[in-house]
């Protein structure tokens, strides 16, 4: 009886612990975050909000709660989606200086003029406007495909020395699905560029500089740290973000219905360009059964009666930079079909680029 009971116990041990996994610091519920090939659908946006929910209050984190000037608030939230490829930070690794920048003073421009060279592996771009107290909330909406994936993002303790939350590269495709809704947990991190232990200390440089890490009820290990709570185990979560998917756009869905009952006006003309273009992304020639190779400009398996194309050409630069554009590709005939050969594929190919945020311009972002 009692080692039945030992086997019982170890089997919910071990399907709980298969349940979370660890993001950027923060514990995530009811599945590992796997890309699947469902989620690449070609042709296929999707719509999602991001809502942050801060809880930095006086009751949760009474050490150290600046009461008066700058008093407890949270930077504009800083954020984009991606491929697999692309990194804005990384724990237990040193920060960039543009990271780095945006965890001490919350300037966005380094971040930005980084950013504008890796628009090849980045997709969308969103803001979350500043919550002007310890608890609030803020949020956006944004677009990723089945190439773009992974979200980031990050938004600064104010004040604080070189403290932030967010997270990098989470997944939004899990088990080959889009996640509906998921709720993340997020906890302070340390920058580890300034060295100071208190949300007011003056900015002393940490030379050389550390890496970034969670900070928690014994981290940094001393007394006059404003997370040092050495009484209780586990901080509670300073934040929680929040993923709804709103919509998947497909190129022929009727997108004109659909927004309507979207929320956000701010999106509506955005979203209404997908009624109006029409993609030529074409499913069937991919590498599958019968089809052609992506890239290939001779298939030594084809009869020499079919159809014979050339390499796809670079990709035309993007419509628009802010606002959905589209960009084009196109290929050409090398050899017609003759009797009894393959028709030849498409020969130009439609993909949707930009960014989903409007194109107006802040004159700041920071005005602590």
């Amino acid at each position: 009886m009692c080692s039945k009971l030992v086997l019982v116990l170890a089997i919910v041990v071990a399907v709980t612990a298969a349940r979370l996994v660890t993001v950027s610091g923060a514990t995530v519920g009811e599945g590992t975050l796997v890309t699947g090939e469902s989620c690449r659908q070609t042709g296929v946006l999707v719509f999602y909000r991001i809502k942050l929910v801060t809880s930095w209050s006086k009751k949760l984190f009474p050490k150290h709660y600046p009461e008066f000037r700058p008093p407890p608030h949270w930077s504009m939230t800083f954020g984009q989606t991606h491929n697999a490829s692309f990194r804005l930070y990384e724990m237990k690794q040193a920060a960039s200086v543009p990271v780095a920048t945006f965890a001490e003073t919350g300037q966005i421009a380094p971040l930005e003029e980084s950013l504008a060279q890796q628009q090849d592996v980045l997709f969308d771009e969103f803001r979350l406007p500043k919550i002007r107290k310890g608890k609030g909330a803020s949020e956006a909406t944004f677009f990723v495909d089945g190439q773009h994936s992974s979200v980031s993002f990050m938004t600064k303790i104010v004040p604080s020395p070189d403290w932030f939350v967010g997270l990098d590269s989470f997944n939004l495709c899990s088990r080959g699905r889009w996640i509906d809704r998921m709720t993340v947990p997020l906890h302070p991190l340390d920058a580890g560029t300034s060295s100071g232990l208190t949300f007011t200390s003056p900015k002393w440089p940490t030379n050389p500089p550390g890496m970034i890490e969670q900070i928690t009820a014994r981290y940094p290990l001393h007394f006059a740290s404003s997370f040092f709570y050495p009484e209780v185990k586990h901080l509670p979560p300073i934040a929680h973000v929040t993923f709804t998917k709103i919509k998947e756009y497909v190129n022929h869905n009727n997108v004109h219905k659909k927004v309507k009952r979207l929320k956000h006006k701010q999106r509506s003309k955005l979203v209404k360009k997908l009624s109006q273009e029409t993609s030529t992304v074409i499913s069937g020639y991919g590498g599958g059964s019968g089809g052609y190779a992506e890239n290939a400009v001779v298939d030594e398996t084809l009869n020499a009666a079919d159809c014979r194309v050339s390499e796809w050409t670079a990709w035309s630069p993007c419509s628009h930079s802010c606002g959905l554009g589209k960009r084009n590709r196109i290929r050409s005939v090398l050899q017609t079909s003759r009797p009894g050969g393959r028709e030849c594929p498409p020969l130009s190919e439609t993909q949707w680029c930009g960014s989903a945020r409007q194109c107006t311009v802040q004159d700041s972002y920071f005005r602590w």
